[in-house]
């Protein structure tokens, strides 16, 4: 998985795409995670085009199956290597009575992984701290982070407190306040 996670970088790196590794893919770098189920790609809008070509490039693109929990701009699904890549941008979570859009950006990118040689740019676990308490039946891996920031302390509050600004559920805000009150 890491070795496809690098040719994979490699290309978008060189094609100078603004993008970065999600989800669980953040969880295992972190050791939160033994091993992910697949590789998730967060990428800016103004790049998903240039990104497409390049992964259809590597591997084969699946049909995308609209979802009632998501509304994102582009979903993509890929098959790289034997791996599964799932393609984010614009990602959008429905909730009861509003969309919430992740806006990912070069400020989403807070640090960088190396694998075999190449840059991989990683989002922050703050950043699906809040994201997976959006989703549903996330709250594991919600109180696995918790738990990880509450004994590490964040380094990135600022991006939690931006992200805070959006229309978020009460319960949420108040979880997520609680833990930045904590440092």
């Amino acid at each position: 998985m890491f070795t496809t996670l690098s040719i994979i970088a490699d290309k978008l790196n060189e094609a100078n795409i603004t993008w970065a590794i999600g989800s669980s893919m953040v969880l295992c770098i972190h050791g939160l995670v033994d091993k992910p189920n697949d590789i998730d790609i967060i990428i800016s809008l103004d790049d998903i085009e240039k990104a497409d070509i390049i992964l259809k490039s590597l591997g084969t693109k699946s049909k995308w199956e609209k979802s009632a929990s998501y509304s994102s701009r582009y979903f993509y699904e890929y098959v790289i290597n034997g791996i599964d890549i799932d393609v984010i941008s614009g990602l959008r979570i429905n909730l009861e009575k509003e969309v919430f859009e992740y806006n990912f950006d070069k400020s989403s990118i807070t640090k960088s992984h190396i694998i075999n040689g190449i840059s991989i740019p990683m989002t922050s676990l703050e950043e699906w701290y809040l994201l997976y308490q959006l989703m549903k039946n996330r709250e594991a891996k919600v109180a696995m982070i918790e738990k990880y920031l509450s004994i590490n302390k964040s380094q990135h509050i600022s991006i939690l407190k931006k992200m805070l600004e959006q229309n978020i559920p009460e319960n949420i805000k108040k979880r997520v306040l609680k833990l930045i009150d904590s440092y």
